[in-house]
């Protein structure tokens, strides 16, 4: 009895242990992550800071064609969270049915790409009577399924910020009964099955079980086959690209521009933007909530195989590795960031080239381009990304008599794009110095400006109050109405 008893406190201990182990890795790994953030912000500035010694143009803008006096007067269009939207509305619609009836068709092809490993499974176990381990292929099969349909389910109400009804209370719950449905872990299941297969199949044909061989690799190339089709047809839809220029250094801005309104935008289309240590920090949030959980299931799968097959605790070692293993990440993502900072126009064009070639990413999602830039080459990039681009977001909140460093952005966007593919945003309080630095460059355009000779120029600026979902629909909906303007 007294043996038991003693027994029963070492394995408690020894759970209790573990499970503070576990804890443990958990907030190193999490303290890990956010130093590295720490670093590569610190990098970022540095190199925001220093210049390109590959770009040969100097940093001034010069105009292309001489600058004429404008005698048209400037409207502005005003519009916040009560004006009329419902002409906007409709192109909002038109591009919801376009990307609910592609994520449709992602959701057949995953399907049958499930269908095709179970049938596959189910003929080399009923008849063919080789195949080994078949209950871990068919619960990843099965792991593989539920996501491609749950995630399917909750995307079908993502495609819009303002719910109405019903659904506008259950939203938040729906959101977060699906976040799980992520399609990280979506691609992950699918790259698991896939790698999977490959690996019997390979292991197969190497001791000469010809069938089984066979037909799994016909499950793998049929699978590889159906992704590279998706993403040769996703070339063939319409990207919507949209521009975002703001004030730079400002986080309550960034939040709302690129944890709002940029993560509907990826079903219509893809943005570019500037990076800045804002907007570095909203997107490595993101990034962060994708990839440390599958970075903590390793881990803890790592960790648990270790302790199996020791009688020592691993956890001290263990510790030691993460670490080793985060400088060495540290360094690789410093090396990578200094990559993506664009060194000149060549480089610029490489990346827009290789967006246009592949626009969409593996969850059928547009891919987002945000572009690193030197002191002397982000003029170059902001000029490159306005000719690129359908429409503009100029985001002018935070704009001051103290920080007017858009008035660049403001100049170069009359002079090359048209007014009825740009919206202004603002604050309420600093409405009238947008409208009057707006105004003063509108009076001195060059020759070649699209807005020259033009009647009833008007400018749409769209008044921010409250930053709800109300209101990012409504931004939404212009955007997407400016952008299908020809």
């Amino acid at each position: 009895m007294i043996f038991c008893s003693f027994s029963i406190i070492i394995i408690t201990q020894d759970a209790i242990e573990g499970l503070g182990n576990r804890f443990t890795i958990i907030i190193i790994g999490i303290v890990i992550a956010f130093f590295t953030r720490f670093i590569l912000i610190k990098f970022m500035n540095r190199w925001m800071m220093s210049k390109s010694k590959k770009m040969e143009t100097p940093n001034i803008h010069k105009p292309e064609s001489a600058e004429l006096d404008v005698s048209e007067n400037l409207e502005f269009n005003m519009l916040d969270l009560d004006s009329d939207f419902s002409s906007a509305k409709e192109s909002r619609e038109i591009m919801v049915t376009r990307a609910k009836k592609s994520m449709l068709n992602q959701f057949k092809i995953d399907l049958l790409v499930v269908l095709v490993y179970v049938f596959i499974g189910l003929y080399l176990y009923f008849i063919a009577f080789e195949f080994a381990s078949a209950e871990v292929y068919f619960l990843y099969i099965a792991l593989f399924l539920a996501w491609t349909v749950m995630r399917y389910v909750g995307y079908r109400h993502q495609f819009t910020a303002y719910q109405k009804g019903l659904f506008r209370v259950i939203a938040p719950v729906w959101k977060f009964v699906f976040a799980v449905f992520q399609a990280r872990w979506y691609m992950l299941l699918a790259l698991v099955v896939l790698v999977l297969t490959l690996f019997k199949a390979v292991l197969a044909l190497s001791v000469g079980i010809y069938d089984e061989g066979f037909v799994m690799l016909f499950g793998v190339i049929f699978h590889l086959v159906m992704i590279f089709r998706v993403r040769k047809k996703a070339r063939e839809r319409d990207n919507l690209k949209l521009l975002i220029l703001r004030v730079f250094l400002i986080n309550k801005t960034s939040l709302f521009t690129f944890s709002r309104l940029a993560k509907f935008w990826k079903h219509f289309g893809s943005y570019f933007t500037v990076a800045d240590p804002s907007f570095y920090k909203i997107y490595w949030k993101r990034k962060f909530k994708q990839k440390f959980p599958v970075f903590i299931i390793i881990i803890f799968l790592i960790y648990t195989q270790l302790e199996n097959s020791s009688e020592m605790s691993p956890f001290g070692p263990f510790v030691a590795l993460l670490i080793f293993g985060a400088i060495i990440f540290i360094i690789y993502s410093i090396s990578r960031m200094k990559l993506n900072f664009l060194s000149n126009e060549e480089a610029m064009q490489k990346a827009l080239d290789k967006l246009n070639k592949w626009p969409v990413k593996l969850d059928n999602t547009f891919k987002e381009k945000p572009v690193s830039c030197y002191d002397n080459t982000w003029i170059m990039a902001v000029n490159k990304l306005v000719h690129a681009s359908d429409v503009v977001l100029m985001d002018l909140r935070g704009f001051s008599e103290k920080n007017k460093g858009c008035e660049f952005e403001i100049n170069l966007l009359l002079n090359t794009v048209r007014l009825d593919k740009i919206l202004f945003l603002g604050y309420p309080d600093a409405i009238p110095l947008i409208k009057t630095v707006i105004e003063n460059k509108f009076q001195t355009l060059d020759k070649e400006s699209p807005n020259i000779n033009q009647s009833n120029n008007k400018a749409t600026l769209f008044v921010v109050n409250k930053e709800n979902t109300k209101e990012t629909q409504h931004i939404m909906d212009v955007l997407i109405q400016k952008a299908l303007l020809k």
